[in-house]
């Protein structure tokens, strides 16, 4: 059952109010409420709710005018009806100056009409209110939206054509700029196909909504930072467009690479140590194992030798990858440089950093190891110190004692029957 329309009367006329009484006789959604006078139809606006208010322009005591200001105080969006027997352009032109909702002249037909009117009246201003209501609860949620964009952790983007068509401050602190400075930019300004190593879907079904994957990007300033993304296709606009999120995991990622690199070095050293403890009886094999075991520790390596010290100087006793470039090294510097301390042995013309180790057996250097590798930083320097121990363990289970040369008379490399068999 519909829930009937309240409506009061401010009428001082009592022929007049039968009058409106009459007319809604036939019409029983309607409940009509009546006050004489301006003070008594405040008093029960401020203790019923109502849904339209018609108010007699001409009122004993508080005047029509001076009650529709009142009620305006009360309720800025109630409909008021200004109800006056003298319909001049002057006073209608007053009633809506102060925020009447209708004006109406007195007469018969007037009242019979009057159900049909309010009836109108309250439906439009319902609609208004549940329009406004919408509004608000959208720019509501437009603010909550806002706040939460903005003021996220991640960065969070919207792309269109690859293109950049919204960008939350996050995003542009990630890749170390203004966020407006993206919008209108193709995403890969940013992120090169060289650089979208995308090497993992992590543990995410294939239906999975939104796939996390992990990629390098590069900053405006020319650094690259490790990123985790998702993405999930949207409507913006009326048109199609991708919804990202992007976090920045450099740190963990660098921590799990540490630790990857940690892993492989350290089965490396323990390939080596089982050598040790159970060696071939053949140095040159047991030398050549453990170069591989060296290689397969360090990320980007794919030459290296172990040189031996014998009477005719520093001999090549194992090799890994081209004998060409490991010569060619060995050739531009000074062979005693090996035999000192691990060093990393850098050259502009060369891509690769060569680094070496020296071989100690019974506390002498007995000979070195040579690594070439894409990063000759600290970490590979410890660990080829650490490799070329144990390979000096391995000299002394098999018990190779060769006599050290003094530095001055070291000559360069040799070749030794040994070591044209390796080659």
């Amino acid at each position: 059952m519909v829930k009937p329309y309240r409506i009061l009367i401010i009428e001082d006329d009592p022929e007049h109010a039968e009058l409106i009484r009459m007319g809604f006789r036939r019409h029983d959604e309607f409940f009509l409420d009546f006050a004489s006078t301006g003070e008594q139809g405040l008093e029960m606006l401020a203790s019923i709710a109502y849904d339209l208010i018609s108010v007699d322009l001409v009122l004993p005591g508080i005047g029509g005018l001076d009650v529709l200001v009142r009620i305006r105080k009360h309720d800025p969006d109630i409909p008021v009806v200004m109800v006056s027997g003298h319909g001049t352009t002057e006073m209608a032109v007053v009633a809506f100056e102060n925020r009447a909702t209708k004006y109406v002249v007195k007469s018969l037909e007037s009242f019979r009409s009057l159900p049909y009117v309010f009836e109108n009246l309250i439906q439009e201003a319902k609609f208004k209110a549940s329009e406004r209501a919408m509004r608000e609860q959208i720019e509501r949620s437009e603010r909550i939206h806002r706040n939460v964009v903005e003021n996220a952790l991640a960065g969070i983007y919207i792309l269109q054509d690859g293109i950049f068509k919204l960008v939350n401050p996050k995003l542009g602190e990630i890749f170390g700029c203004k966020p407006e400075s993206l919008i209108g930019m193709p995403f890969w300004h940013l992120v090169k196909p060289d650089d979208m190593e995308c090497i993992s879907r992590r543990d995410q079904e294939q239906q999975a909504p939104a796939p996390i994957y992990e990629s390098k990007v590069m900053r405006k300033d020319g650094t690259k930072r490790w990123i985790e993304f998702r993405t999930v296709p949207i409507e913006y606009e009326g048109r199609r467009a991708i919804l990202g999120n992007l976090l920045d995991i450099t740190q963990r990622k660098e921590l799990e690479i540490e630790v990857l690199r940690s892993n492989r070095e350290l089965a490396a050293i323990d390939a080596i140590t089982e050598r040790c403890l159970r060696p071939i009886g053949d140095i040159d094999k047991d030398l050549a194992d453990a170069l591989a075991h060296v290689i397969a520790g360090m990320d980007g390596a794919d030459v290296g030798g172990v040189f031996l010290q014998e009477e005719k100087g520093l001999v090549l006793r194992a090799l890994r990858g081209s004998v060409e470039e490991l010569i060619n090294f060995i050739d531009s510097i000074e062979l005693s440089l090996l035999l000192c301390v691990a060093k990393a042995h850098r050259s502009r013309d060369e891509p690769l950093t060569w680094i070496s180790a020296p071989i100690l057996c019974c506390g002498k250097a007995k000979g070195a190891v040579v690594i070439a590798c894409k990063d000759g930083n600290g970490s590979c320097l410890s660990f080829l110190e650490r490799a070329a121990s144990r390979i000096g363990y391995l000299l002394e289970t098999d018990r190779i004692t060769s006599p050290i040369l003094p530095e001055s008379i070291m000559p360069k490399i040799q070749t030794s029957p040994a070591q044209e068999k390796i080659l």
